[in-house]
């Protein structure tokens, strides 16, 4: 890092970890990431966060946006990732875009 002020990226590892457990926690699902600017920057709880959400093969998401900070990406368990999608999703699917206006 440069300094303290320094963001923390993920790395390749981190990510690929990651990624791993949240498609054990759900299998029938493709993981799609994101970061701050992708899912509306202003809801992110802070600069450089990462994002996923749980698409099918149709493209429909089956989650709302899950926020997760790069730091504790080799945290993550199955139990957790279920757990937090579960926690803001029906089991409807939802649009590939919402539309505006």
């Amino acid at each position: 890092m440069k300094g303290s002020h320094a963001n923390r990226q993920a790395t390749k590892d981190e990510m690929a970890y990651a990624t791993q457990v949240i498609q054990e926690a759900f299998p029938e699902y493709e993981v799609v990431w994101g970061s701050h600017g992708d899912y509306g920057g202003h809801r992110a709880p802070r600069d450089h966060t990462l994002a996923f959400r749980l698409r099918d093969l149709l493209g429909n998401y089956h989650s709302n946006v899950i926020w997760v900070a790069p730091e504790w990406l080799w945290s993550i368990t199955v139990e957790w990732v279920k757990k937090m999608v579960m926690r803001g999703t029906s089991n409807k699917p939802r649009a590939r875009k919402r539309s505006c206006g």
